[in-house]
């Protein structure tokens, strides 16, 4: 239903508030709350003893209706503040703040009015004030940097947005100008339209919405605002003509006037459009796929290419304005030199008055002001065209031609770096487009966690178990608690690296001899995880006993959280960096490993990929290998070494 997808709008709300006037002066009788969002108010109206209810959900919808609902046996504690303060008042006001997606629902009883104000916009909110405007509760306790929404604060409602029924001609030329972005997105966001509106604005001009507002001139910008005034007069002059939107038979939408830019559907009138909003409280905003995030994302990047595009084309054109000018100033040198004489003479007077009105009848000024260090000439080139070139007279021809060039050179700088960031916009571009969307999907069910999935781990080609701290508080940990004696210690020569522990024993507790292939891939494994890994293609790491490391310091020393002090001679390991990734047995089930390829191979039980340092985001590769090996992309990340990587080898299966 595109009336759940598109939301209400400022539009729709002042249609609502403009009909909810009938209810001034009738009183609540109930009040439930039906889910944790929704909020229903019943009303006793005036006339023909008829019964009707403001049906509210938060930050979504907010009509009138005469459906039956199922009540909760025991109120929220929401739903009974909102019945001690409101119940048997009378409706005194129902307003919406400026022209923003806010209604305000006054109530009165003797000690003064309450007001139940209805944030439709974002996540939302339902917020009950006392009669000093003040929060008695919200809904939702929210936090931004300009307002507070809890109990006790005053009630601030957000920054106020422009309203199109109080903007002149020129006030709406000027919020266009303004504007880098293209005609809809203007219209709906700094006139405050909305997206559904500002397309029917555009239709209803004959003006293509995604034209540049730069491009558009002064007869289409007019035309454009008579557009939105005959709209607007529509609203003032409350000749609303509520329709409901059919497309092969089915109620997709519901509008307060028909609409041009709905081509190919059918309109069926209705009385009243806050009534007409009942067959969609059934339903719910559906939280957008994962498709969905992907395409903008390729939608983001393509508006970024575009922008990068028209950077360059800028650059392009101001380089060529540059090598043109310069070109001119040595095509003119005796005339512009001539000016410069005798403005050099000018500023050695005492009285400059006389001298500066003749230097200003000089045809080929434009303008000089020796006040602002402003010289302007008219020089033309062979063709005839005159063009306007801006001269420094502090310098000579020569200078001020030279100045000229290198500011040209500077843009070809900037230009080059405009190219290059294009190019890389558009790898990132193909590798999204390449890149397939996770699917949600069934995934290997982890039954029982294991005491070191809480670390970074692997278990070694001989059988021990390894385990990583992931920052400074599980480093502490690791080896505070599972350091034992006959275990080792490994680290990366490298600071910012993680603190291993090679146990002594299997991942079922049996005891194992630590050989030196297990110390070597442990010493792998601290250097691949560590901060080297996008600094180096090897690095060294090395092994000691646990009685050489030691958290005391000595005097005058300190030591940071996470970190150790290792006393005695040092086992060093020279380490390339790559790491491998498979399913491994645990226990009766299947996990996915992260370790030295080594490790990985001998455990691996459906083949496994080899990683090395790159340059693709570790977001992509942990897609595309939680697609592989049917797992979540949390999973994968938690596995995955600390920066870019390149996937080099896949061993045993095809990579999705």
């Amino acid at each position: 239903m595109r009336i759940m997808e598109r939301g209400l709008a400022s539009f729709d709300i002042y249609v609502i508030v403009s009909e909810l006037q009938d209810l001034i002066g009738c009183y609540v009788e109930k009040i439930y709350q039906l889910s944790r969002d929704e909020i229903l108010l019943r009303v006793q109206q005036k006339t023909a003893n008829q019964k009707v209810s403001i049906f509210i959900r938060n930050g979504e919808l907010l009509c009138l209706t005469q459906k039956q609902f199922d009540a909760p046996e025991k109120p929220s504690l929401f739903a009974m503040t909102l019945r001690k303060y409101l119940l048997n008042g009378k409706i005194s006001e129902i307003t919406q703040h400026e022209f923003d997606r806010i209604i305000k629902i006054k109530i009165g009883r003797k000690e003064g009015d309450y007001t139940l104000v209805c944030e439709l916009f974002s996540k939302g909110n339902i917020i009950l004030l006392n009669p000093e405007g003040r929060i008695i509760r919200p809904l939702i306790k929210q936090e931004w940097a300009s307002r507070l929404i809890k109990s006790g604060e005053m009630y601030m409602p957000p920054p106020p947005q422009t309203n199109p029924f109080h903007l002149t001609e020129q006030d709406f030329k000027e919020l266009l100008q303004k504007s880098s972005k293209d005609l809809v997105r203007t219209l709906a966001s700094s006139v405050n339209l909305s997206g559904l509106y500002a397309e029917e604005i555009c239709v209803r001009a004959g003006i293509d919405k995604n034209t540049k507002v730069s491009a558009l001139h002064e007869i289409s910008i007019k035309k454009i605002y008579n557009e939105l005034e005959k709209f607007l007069i529509v609203f003032q002059q409350g000749k609303i003509q509520p329709v409901f939107v059919k497309k092969d038979g089915a109620i997709i939408d519901i509008l307060p006037v028909p609409f041009l830019s709905y081509t190919n559907m059918e309109f069926e009138t209705t009385l009243r459009f806050s009534k007409g909003l009942e067959p969609f409280i059934h339903v719910r905003k559906v939280i957008k796929p994962q498709e969905t995030k992907h395409r903008k994302n390729i939608e983001k990047l393509q508006r970024q290419q575009t922008q990068q595009q028209e950077l360059i084309e800028g650059f392009k054109k101001s380089i060529a304005r540059k090598k043109l000018e310069a070109d001119l100033i040595y095509f003119h040198f005796q005339t512009i030199e001539k000016i410069l004489q005798e403005i050099t003479v000018l500023l050695r007077q005492k009285e400059k008055v006389d001298g500066i009105s003749k230097i200003c009848q000089n045809p080929l000024v434009k303008l000089f002001d020796p006040t602002a260090n402003e010289l302007t000439v008219f020089l033309c080139d062979e063709k005839e065209n005159t063009f306007e070139v801006a001269i420094d007279f502090r310098k000579s021809v020569s200078e001020n031609a030279a100045q000229i060039y290198e500011e040209g050179k500077k843009l070809q700088e900037k230009l080059k770096g405009a190219e290059e960031a294009v190019l890389l916009t558009k790898h990132k571009l193909e590798t999204l487009k390449e890149t397939d969307v996770v699917e949600e999907k069934k995934e290997i069910k982890h039954g029982k966690q294991w005491w070191f999935e809480r670390f970074r781990w692997f278990v070694s080609t001989e059988g021990n178990l390894v385990v990583a701290g992931r920052d400074a508080s599980s480093n502490d940990l690791v080896i505070k608690k599972y350091l034992s004696d006959g275990d080792r210690y490994a680290h990366a020569d490298i600071h910012g690296a993680p603190s291993c522990v090679i146990k002594s024993r299997g991942m079922n507790d049996e005891k194992l001899p630590i050989s030196e292939k297990t110390l070597e891939e442990a010493c792998l494994f601290a250097a691949s995880y560590s901060r080297a890994w996008n600094q180096f293609g090897e690095a060294s790491a090395y092994w000691v006993l646990p009685e050489q490391v030691s958290k005391t310091p000595e005097s005058g020393e300190y030591v940071p959280k996470g970190a150790f002090i290792i006393r005695g001679k040092r086992n060093y390991v020279r380490c390339k960096l790559e790491v491998a990734a498979g399913l491994i047995p645990v226990g009766n089930e299947e996990k996915l490993m992260g370790g030295p390829v080594s490790a990985v191979a001998a455990h691996a039980v459906r083949g496994y990929v080899i990683l090395v340092p790159g340059v693709t985001k570790k977001s992509v590769i942990a897609q595309k290998l939680a697609k592989t090996f049917n797992v979540s992309t949390d999973v994968v990340e938690k596995l995955l070494p600390p920066g870019d990587l390149t996937i080099m080898k896949t061993i045993g299966f095809e990579l999705h």
